[in-house]
């Protein structure tokens, strides 16, 4: 990618990028003008707006609401970037050179170029959360690659017929990315393989950064699959309720309940477009790492297009076994 560079750190910013409110009209108009909706009616009520909120603060409209919003919390871990001072190859980074002990081989795609490292995490560093590990080396790597056979390491199997959960699956083939799992971190710089950043022109990221971390809770955000679980209906069904002021409602409810992070573990996910994981709405698919573009200046910075993102989804019982061999890495942009 190009050497552009954020003007300043965006890890504590209060405003999301604009994609939450561009998707959810868009799904409004896709709702609409779907064969078993009409179309909205000619000279229908211009959209009126209402008076912003700040984050944390719930719409007045969606007051009925309040006890259903406020069960769904979940808690995750807001990741934090610096600069990579003094960075120990054990240490959790975005970007960097890979910690890898002696003996163990440095992840390759299939046409043999090395996969580059594109976050690691020591959990030992890490405050606890709730199911995921105490303990360990979690890595995740993707391909830069010029292969024709990936995108930023993501690839997926188109079927004829279209099968939304068979291409949903196919997200989680390990060719092209890899996510690694080392239960033991060795600190001994001697017990250790020198690695080097694999840089290429083809990612969607530059640079490293150390980090630090902090649980938060959110509660159900517009864009995860869970929205219709937790509040009955689908973001745009419970949203045209309000008529004229669905889109300030519905902005309103972004602004309350996501504070933009540009990487974090848990929690619900905000993908840009369509959430992957409604294809298979009962696999019980957890955020198990998800980064937003932007980064800090002097160290890691990633773009993945238009307010593009990439996460990485495992179903709950993997997690729990420690098992990181199925897991669905997707990114998208406007």
């Amino acid at each position: 990618m190009g050497t552009r560079l954020p003007p300043s750190d965006l890890n504590d910013s209060l405003l999301r990028p604009c994609h939450a409110r561009l998707l959810l009209v868009a799904a409004l108009l896709l709702a609409a003008c779907s064969p078993e909706k009409p179309a909205p009616a000619k000279g229908a009520p211009a959209q009126q707006k209402l008076p912003p909120v700040v984050h944390g603060q719930l719409p007045p409209e969606l007051a009925r609401y309040a006890e259903a919003i406020h069960r769904s919390r979940l808690p995750y871990i807001h990741v934090a970037l610096h600069k990579p001072d003094k960075l120990a190859p054990w240490n959790s980074s975005l970007g960097g050179a890979a910690y890898l002990p002696k003996g163990q081989q440095y992840p390759a795609g299939p046409d043999g170029v090395p996969l580059t490292l594109l976050a690691q995490f020591n959990f030992a560093e890490m405050p606890a959360l709730e199911g995921y590990p105490t303990r360990g080396m979690l890595q995740f790597y993707i391909s830069g690659s010029e292969s024709k056979g990936h995108f930023y390491g993501a690839s997926s199997e188109s079927t004829k017929p279209y099968n939304a959960e068979r291409e949903f699956l196919s997200l989680a083939r390990q060719r092209w990315f890899r996510v690694v799992y080392h239960p033991t971190v060795v600190q001994d710089r001697k017990k250790l393989q020198p690695t080097t950043v694999i840089a290429s022109d083809n990612l969607p990221m530059e640079g490293s950064s150390a980090l630090s971390f902090d649980v938060r809770t959110e509660p159900v955000s517009v864009q995860d699959y869970r929205f219709a679980r937790i509040l009955g209906q689908p973001p745009w069904e419970l949203f045209k309720q309000f008529g004229a002021k669905q889109d300030a409602v519905s902005d309103n409810y972004e602004t309350f309940s996501q504070k933009y992070t540009i990487a974090k573990l848990g929690g619900y996910s905000n993908p840009t477009q369509t959430d992957v994981r409604t294809a298979q709405p009962d696999g019980d698919w957890i955020v198990l790492f998800e980064l937003q573009g932007g980064g800090v200046k002097g160290g890691f910075y990633s773009e993945w297009g238009d307010s593009g993102m990439a996460v990485f989804y495992i179903r709950r019982k993997d997690l729990a076994r420690r098992d990181f061999s199925n897991v669905v890495y997707s990114w998208d942009n406007l």
